[in-house]
């Protein structure tokens, strides 16, 4: 017979639980002379704007891939085979050691049949996440009730690697590997006339 699971096995926290995060939001009005005519709509109306996001990656489940539970719900995870989770973190990597095994994988295995597996619910964390983006923006004054605007905006404006979590079912091609990013730097400019 196969044991019905209580709410101890789902017990967890949540797959966008994010324990720590740092945002840092900036507006800074550029100041200027006081100038006329043409000297005084280029230096005058500039403004910088950023927002700078430093955050723990989001919780994973490692899953066996196989229905050794005979539920037919899909809901297998792996079973654990060490002694203390921490094993399993991998740290002090380089980018390219992090894609190729980000998890020690070989600490999980296929459940047994009859079982649900004993891993843990998002028992392991992904990578973190950090990102600047940046604004410049130009208001321009042309008539009493008129002006346009220029912006230019760069997203993740250092270019930062931000990996997306780990293959996370045991026996894929992808099983500990990263094959996945979030976007690289993106440049954007907007003209806008406002009356």
């Amino acid at each position: 017979t196969i044991p019905l699971l209580g709410r101890e096995f789902h017990r967890a926290a949540a797959s966008e639980h994010v324990p720590h995060i740092f945002h840092l939001t900036t507006i800074w009005a550029v100041p200027a002379p006081e100038a006329q005519g043409f000297a005084g709509r280029l230096l005058q109306g500039w403004e910088l704007t950023s927002l700078t996001t430093w955050q723990n990656g989001f919780p994973f489940t490692v899953g066996s891939g196989v229905d050794n539970s005979l539920s037919a719900v899909g809901g297998d995870r792996a079973d654990f085979i060490g002694t203390d989770l921490n094993q399993a973190k991998l740290s002090g990597q380089s980018h390219g050691e992090m894609v190729n095994q980000y998890f020690d994988t070989a600490l999980f295995a296929v459940n047994p049949i009859g079982t649900f597996g004993n891993a843990g619910r998002n028992n392991l964390r992904g990578p973190s996440y950090f990102n600047t983006d940046l604004g410049i923006i130009k208001d321009t004054r042309i008539t009493e009730d008129t002006r346009l605007q220029f912006r230019a905006e760069f997203f993740n404006l250092f270019n930062n690697v931000n990996f997306n979590n780990p293959g996370t079912t045991v026996g894929t091609p992808a099983y500990g590997r990263i094959t996945s990013a979030r976007d690289p730097r993106i440049l954007q400019f907007t003209l806008k006339f406002m009356f």
